[in-house]
């Protein structure tokens, strides 16, 4: 995870007092199955397993270290490596090796026969599906800030168990989640996306990160709201630039019918609204209204132009019989 926000969430999800039993098992299922590796090896005295969670966050590796605790009174290492190489920042790992066996087998990771299998664990009721999808954001989860385009995503290293986890996604908090494949330079990769910032907000919600959820909430109605005024004040300004391009036009039309016919050839009622154009270019036709002896309307005034207009084809049309309006 990278981000303030991720790291927001991340932060409130590891505080959240541990939950019972399933929710216990099923949280650290998650964190082992996308954020754990299992190393298995071999000599006179047998088959050693050894399991650990790799993380870049200090809160997650406490949060892995508790449940642990809590779910097989073990005391696991915890190891602080220091950036190096290409690494830039510290990394924490949560190393169990005396029982590791049977916490691979317990969170489904083995089968009976102690080989690796892929999935979720199959008995995940509802609270322990919900402890499964927060574990999985803690180990692998990433979420745009409020502010920006909403995406959530959790990778994987396994189709099936993105396949699973969107199928739990929409299980949980009833919006859609896309599973996505691909490959890096190193290794194949799988994504579970939500594009929906009211899933995100439910994920959130569901998992127990209700300051995020609230952050989230709030800063999505922001950006909304802004958005809802950039697109009225966008809409003003191209009905004013209309109203404009309109009056531009009527008043050259007004100055070459009085120069064709003079102000004597016009009718009465279209005399006065050309006049109180030219006086007024940038006045609406509800204000040019207004300002006639006595006040008409806004359809009085366009019936009027309409006339001036017709009066403005004729005479086009007298200067050059053979022209034909566009």
């Amino acid at each position: 995870m990278s981000g303030s926000f991720t790291e927001a969430v991340r932060q409130e999800l590891a505080r959240l007092p541990l939950g019972g039993d399933a929710e216990t098992r099923a949280e650290l299922a998650a964190l082992l199955r996308l954020a754990g590796s299992l190393t298995v090896a071999g000599g006179e005295d047998g088959v050693r397993r050894r399991l650990e969670v790799t993380t870049g966050s200090g809160a997650v590796a406490r949060r892995t270290f508790a449940l642990l605790q809590r779910r097989y009174g073990l005391r696991p290492q915890l190891l602080v490596r220091a950036p190096g190489g290409v690494q830039r920042r510290s990394t924490y790992g949560v190393r169990v090796e005396v029982g590791a066996d049977h916490v691979a087998r317990d969170l489904a990771l083995v089968d009976d026969a102690g080989r690796p299998r892929d999935g979720l664990p199959p008995d995940l009721g509802r609270p322990a599906a919900v402890a499964y999808l927060r574990g999985a954001l803690l180990a692998a989860g990433s979420i745009s800030d409020p502010g920006r385009e909403p995406h959530l995503e959790v990778t994987t290293r396994s189709e099936a168990t993105a396949a699973a986890l969107a199928g739990l996604v929409e299980r949980c908090v009833g919006g859609t989640a896309r599973h996505v494949g691909g490959q890096d330079r190193t290794r194949e990769r799988h994504r579970v996306v939500v594009k929906s910032g009211d899933t995100i907000g439910d994920l959130l919600a569901a998992v127990g990160a209700t300051v995020a959820f609230l952050q989230w909430g709030d800063r999505r109605l922001r950006r909304q709201l802004r958005g809802d005024a950039n697109r009225l004040a966008n809409a003003d300004a191209a009905n004013l630039r209309r109203t404009i391009d309109a009056a531009t036009a009527q008043v050259r039309l007004v100055e070459e019918v009085v120069e064709a016919v003079g102000w004597d050839g016009l009718e009465d009622d279209v005399r006065v609204v050309a006049l109180a154009r030219l006086a007024n270019p940038g006045a609406s036709l509800q204000e040019l209204g207004e300002l006639l002896d006595p006040p008409v309307g806004k359809s009085a005034v366009h019936r009027r132009l309409r006339k001036l207009e017709a009066l403005h084809a004729d005479l086009l049309g007298r200067a050059d019989p053979h022209r034909t309006d566009p």
